[in-house]
């Protein structure tokens, strides 16, 4: 009985397949209005223990078209999580869930294997390799303007000390 009741929502919906249908179909509505221009939304269970069994509660976050983190009003997250509770009450919940605005459906999140985060981790890495190359090409094209710009400054008003300038 606990494997199933583990399936549900932790607060499933009682609902005919009419209202279910109309849930579905008033969901990007719905979330629209806590949550303007998300185009994908991810629904994450999270276990806490409070000094007892642990206790499921979702973490909601929505994605607008450019893949940036859309920020909720007070008690948005909660209220998002339920949304697609109530339209989908048959997903596997104990799963992360994906809601796409463009298709108005719900896809499991599929778990990364490890040869897919050696290369995410491998790309990430040269990526940061570059980036670090880039920085220090930066700082050092900042250097050489810095002193040119002080040398031709000092120069303008005289003093510069020409003794140790001299090449020979």
């Amino acid at each position: 009985m606990t494997a199933t009741a583990e399936l549900l929502p932790v607060h499933p919906r009682r609902a005919s397949a009419a209202r279910r249908r109309r849930h579905r179909q008033q969901l990007p509505y719905r979330i629209h209005q806590i949550a303007p221009g998300a185009a994908t939304i991810l629904v994450t269970p999270i276990w806490t223990d409070g000094h007892s069994d642990g206790v499921r509660h979702y973490l909601a976050r929505a994605l607008d078209g450019h893949g940036r983190i859309l920020k909720f009003p007070a008690g948005g997250s909660q209220r998002i999580a339920g949304l697609p509770q109530g339209a989908h009450p048959a997903a596997d919940w104990n799963r992360p869930q994906t809601w796409h605005a463009a298709t108005n459906t719900l896809t499991t999140r599929r778990p990364t294997s490890n040869a897919e985060m050696r290369a995410t981790i491998q790309r990430m890495a040269e990526q940061a390799a570059s980036l670090e190359a880039q920085l220090a090409f930066e700082r050092e094209r900042r250097f050489e303007l810095v002193v040119g710009r002080d040398f031709a400054d000092s120069l303008a008003s005289g003093y510069v000390d020409r003794e140790g300038l001299t090449v020979s």
